[in-house]
């Protein structure tokens, strides 16, 4: 069994190095990798050891309080606990990664930390083993549930007249007096009714801003780089994005008017909610500077919606069927199955607002991410390194799963760990100017889920840090 060991080399690895002295025995299947610091530690490094045939990963750094260099281990444990989450989510055993803290003191307790790892990575994956049997024993495991209802051909009905009445002079008043020097919205000209993103600097050219049910593209990345101030027709997921992008400091605020639409969900061609705008809470952008259309406020998650399920169109008349998997022991199977459907074209990262890296990590040359022919493991590697990228950022528009040829469903993904963000740090991607994004901030009592607890040592320094903590550079942002 190979056992991946990232060790921090102030704290753990002389704590490793102490077990070695003091003769307290261990199982030798870990393979040491010493680092500056468990924050220096990305998580694509534990995600590709897993895909390249390690059979579990232990990450191991200084107790929170006593970190060389002060907060690093702050910040890596909100970026465990989120990847923990997301590995679960795509159907690995929670047991194959382990976090722990141990201090240079602490010889024997590394050797118990070690033994403890070694059982449960080795549990996990006699459990991985006989997940698939199971899974074939029981059938597909799908549950299928008849859920909501829908109105005729389940059309959205927006009012899309009346917001476009408002637009339309809106957006040549603010051009004409120099408010703004461009307008960014839609028109129409795409295939199947789909309405196309549209530039405007002129009044004239105003009165070709439609609002309708085909809103489909994300906007908000049109804004980088552009020169002047510039108005955004921003649906609420456009909105929440500019919000991310001011506060990932890509955009300024006084760069940017926000004319905000109250929207019902955007439709496919059949009129048909698109999936992300089902599971969509917030109808209207939380930030703007003037709106058009009713203030609707925010959903609740499952309101209305029994067991956390919730339709795929909207209405009364014929009941609307939908297919969920519950099963935890096929989550790995799901993720396979999409993966085979994806043919690594990148749309979902070139549609994505939040993609914005001038080298993605897959096309970095050093470490080589990326085969030569990539594989079904290369695939995984890329989706799960995007999901974390995405983590605390995503504003759940869907362009990712508008965007893919292939059909591959990605996004149950990146929602679960939005979900477990929103959950567990009360945090929502692009909700304020205010709050910091919850992966660039840790609370001295932020939870360990998933660490190993032995008790903590009497030489651990307490801390008296209370309330969220900015990060403000170092090793910490990496």
């Amino acid at each position: 069994m190979k056992i991946v060991a990232f060790l921090c080399t102030w704290c753990s690895y002389a704590g490793a190095d102490l077990a070695g002295t003091g003769r307290n025995q261990y199982p030798p299947d870990i393979r040491v990798i010493r680092i500056p610091c468990s924050g220096r530690i990305n998580p694509i490094y534990i995600i590709k050891a897993l895909l390249e045939g390690a059979d579990g990963v232990m990450v191991s750094g200084c107790h929170p309080g006593d970190c060389h260099y002060l907060v690093g281990n702050y910040f890596a444990r909100r970026r465990f606990v989120v990847l923990k989450q997301l590995l679960t989510a795509a159907g690995f055993d929670e047991n194959r990664v382990q976090f722990t803290w141990v201090s240079a003191s602490e010889g024997a307790r590394f050797a118990d930390v070690v033994k403890d790892v070694t059982q449960k990575v080795a549990a996990a994956v006699e459990h991985e083993a006989t997940q698939g049997e199971n899974a074939r024993a029981q059938g597909d495991g799908s549950l299928v549930l008849t859920q909501g209802v829908a109105q005729g051909d389940g059309s959205l009905v927006l009012s899309a007249g009346l917001a476009q009445g408002e637009l339309i002079p809106l957006c040549k008043k603010l051009l004409e007096d120099g408010t703004v020097d461009t307008v960014i919205g839609f028109q129409i000209g795409g295939e199947m009714g789909l309405s196309l993103p549209y530039f405007v600097s002129s009044p004239d050219e105003a009165d070709k801003f439609v609002w309708n049910n085909r809103c489909v593209p994300m906007l908000a990345d049109y804004l980088r780089g552009k020169q002047g101030k510039t108005a955004i027709v921003a649906k609420p997921c456009d909105a929440r994005a500019v919000v991310n992008l001011i506060k990932e400091n890509q955009l300024k605020r006084d760069d940017v008017y926000i004319i905000g639409m109250s929207c019902d969900g955007i439709a496919d061609s059949e009129g048909k909610l698109l999936p992300a705008c089902a599971d969509c809470t917030v109808k209207t952008p939380p930030v703007y500077d003037v709106l058009i259309g009713e203030e609707k406020g925010t959903q609740g998650e499952n309101a209305s919606f029994p067991n956390g399920l919730r339709s795929k169109t909207m209405g009364t008349g014929s009941p609307v069927t939908q297919t969920i998997e519950p099963s935890p022991c096929l989550d790995s199977d799901r993720f396979q199955r999409e993966m085979e459907k994806c043919i690594l074209c990148y749309s979902c990262r070139q549609s994505c607002y939040g993609c914005y890296c001038k080298t993605c990590f897959v096309e970095r040359g050093e470490p080589d991410w990326q085969t030569a022919e990539p594989d079904i493991g290369a695939k995984m590697l890329y989706h799960l390194g995007r999901a974390m990228h995405l983590a605390g950022r995503c504003v759940e528009c869907g362009a990712c799963e508008n965007a893919c040829a292939s059909g591959v469903d990605i996004r149950y993904l990146i929602k679960s760990i939005t979900d477990f963000i929103e959950e567990t740090y009360d945090y929502k991607t692009g909700m304020d100017l205010e709050t910091e994004p919850a992966m660039l901030t840790y609370k001295a009592d932020d939870p360990e889920t998933g660490f190993q607890c032995f008790g903590k040592s009497e030489n651990t320094s307490n801390t008296d840090t209370e309330g969220d903590i900015t990060n403000t550079g170092g090793v910490a942002n990496v």
